[in-house]
């Protein structure tokens, strides 16, 4: 009876998650193993492209909620490219998984992800012809971003980073397993634009961890902007003021 009633338990939660989820593959949605989705605007080639970056979705689910944020961008950006991107691990709402884990979506800014992400940015720089790319990522994804500034300089001449977790030492302490940016500003260019949005009422990575990583990168003589909007850790309340940030970012 036991065994059967788990069966059927398994045989739900199958259904339930929409069964195993689908590799990447082709140009069109897949770069470096990782799940992109691609927009262009109309207008003269600018040869920019913004990359967004999504948070740990710790919740669970897909998790390819800056769509519209991309789609806004290249709408307001005339010529401009943007690619969402799914973390390894990740998979979108058609059930399309990048390549790699996502640690359980925790503690997962490892070296290996780091890399991941660089090379597929790499990727859809080369693939689109841009010349200035710009990071924007929220919560997690900033904080993967922000290693990637320093990581592989000069790959991305700017970057916007929401609710930035930037200082994972003071964030979670026991995520051993995750680099923090904080210990790495000194490799960033000092000609890459760093802004940090973050919302006063955010509780979850609160204002102070994103003043001490734009402090540390100013005394380390790099362009480092920190900027206090009305919002919480909610996506979707600051949204609108960091692509403001970002559109400007882009008309530099």
């Amino acid at each position: 009876m036991m065994r059967s009633s788990i069966w059927r338990f398994l045989v739900i939660c199958f259904l339930v998650s929409g069964g195993p989820a689908n590799a990447c593959s082709g140009e069109d949605n897949c770069a470096a193993g990782l799940v992109v989705k691609h927009y262009s605007s109309t207008g003269p080639a600018q040869k920019t492209l913004a990359v967004f970056l999504h948070g740990d979705v710790s919740a669970g689910g897909s998790a390819d909620y800056m769509l519209s944020s991309a789609q806004r961008f290249v709408a307001d950006v005339p010529g401009a490219h943007a690619v969402v991107m799914l973390r390894p691990g990740y998979f979108d709402r058609n059930n399309v998984a990048s390549e790699g884990s996502d640690c359980g979506r925790r503690n997962c800014y490892t070296e290996g992800v780091i890399r991941s992400v660089s090379a597929a940015i790499a990727e859809v720089k080369m693939r689109y012809g841009a010349k200035t790319v710009l990071g924007f990522g929220h919560s997690g994804g900033s904080a993967i971003l922000a290693n990637v500034l320093a990581s592989s300089p000069g790959l991305m001449t700017g970057a916007i980073l929401t609710s930035c977790p930037c200082d994972i030492r003071s964030w979670k302490r026991s995520w051993s397993n995750s680099l923090s940016p904080l210990d790495v500003v000194g490799r960033i260019p000092s000609s890459t634009k760093v802004v940090a949005v973050t919302g006063r009422d955010d509780s979850n990575t609160v204002p102070a961890i994103a003043e001490r990583y734009v402090a540390a990168l100013k005394a380390a003589g790099k362009d480092g902007t920190m900027i206090l909007v009305d919002g919480t850790h909610d996506y979707r309340s600051v949204r609108s003021s960091a692509l403001e940030q970002l559109k400007a970012m882009a008309a530099r």
